[in-house]
């Protein structure tokens, strides 16, 4: 037997989806595109039907609950499931049809350039849309459903998701090829302590915050000397070729930043002794239900990307 569901049931379950991404009632009335009176209806009604409480308000506040946060699980997977029901059902003899949306880092998105654009030619019927993103906004996309899988480097577990390690990236120390800095082949925290770095700020942060080393380099027995943040990786290397500083990025990033700048002028080091091994893949949400058309372009991805490091592709 199918137990019966009013559609009611799935406005409310989206009703308590957006106040639970955006924190706030009125924000997930205006995503929705509905008076705030309404949604709060809609989740005392879904309180009142599954007997618990999802959130604790606390003034204007909205906290979700432990009961809360497990049907937030179980409402992307319907979600999830119903999207890709409509797309499989909309796709016969094969042809794929729909909407493939992808967070992604730049780096990792100029290396899937060629294997997209060949998917794409080959199903003129599935739109791609492609967001770039830092780190960690591409582990908040997947784990909110946003998207349906990131193309990202990690160096540390995402909650709620799995990567599908595809190659690794080491990470380096970019400096001017003509420096003072007497840097050994492989340098040691001890020998970057007094170094200018330039350094990435991550979008909305108000000090530096590196996409995948942030935690890393903060950790280090010796703060950083900092003497300039920006928030693009190529502009680091301009910044670093002038000789006002050193940077750090993995070489998958400097791959994808170096276009119009000479390598005659700058020099790598390897730090995998000092910083983490990043890790580059597919990231997806734990239980995902994927739809046709995005399951066949993951698999085109994963047949046409080589595994290994970096230096390979």
């Amino acid at each position: 037997m199918i137990e019966e569901l009013s559609g009611d049931f799935f406005q409310q379950l989206r009703g308590f989806y957006y106040t639970a991404q955006t924190g706030s009632m009125r924000k997930a009335a205006q995503l929705m595109n509905r008076n705030p009176s309404t949604i709060s209806w809609q989740i005392r009604q879904l309180e009142q039907a599954l007997g618990t409480v999802l959130f604790d308000r606390y003034k204007k506040s909205l906290h979700i609950t432990p009961e809360g946060q497990r049907l937030l699980e179980w409402t992307i997977s319907t979600f999830e499931l119903l999207r890709g029901m409509k797309s499989d059902i909309s796709s016969p003899s094969g042809i794929l049809r729909g909407t493939v949306s992808i967070s992604s880092n730049l780096p990792f998105s100029a290396q899937v350039v060629g294997i997209i654009s060949v998917f794409r030619k080959a199903n003129p019927e599935v739109r791609i849309k492609i967001r770039r993103a830092l780190t960690y906004e591409v582990v908040d996309d997947v784990a909110s459903s946003r998207v349906d899988f990131g193309l990202t480097g990690m160096t540390a577990d995402a909650p709620n998701c799995e990567l599908e390690e595809l190659f690794t990236s080491r990470p380096l120390l970019i400096a001017p090829r003509d420096n003072d800095y007497r840097l050994p082949e492989r340098p040691t925290a001890d020998d970057i302590a007094d170094l200018p770095f330039i350094s990435f700020l991550a979008e909305n942060m108000e000090e530096s915050g590196d996409p995948y080393f942030d935690t890393s380099l903060r950790s280090l027995p010796h703060p950083l000397n900092i003497v300039l943040s920006v928030n693009n990786y190529h502009l680091m290397l301009r910044y670093v070729k002038q000789g006002l500083g050193v940077a750090v990025m993995d070489e998958m990033c400097l791959m994808a930043s170096s276009y119009g700048t000479s390598w005659n002028d700058i020099v790598s080091y390897p730090l995998d002794g000092v910083l983490p091994i990043v890790r580059c893949g597919i990231l997806m949400r734990r239980h995902k239900h994927l739809s046709p058309q995005a399951s066949a372009l993951i698999e085109k991805i994963r047949s046409e990307l080589p595994r290994g490091n970096t230096r390979r592709l």
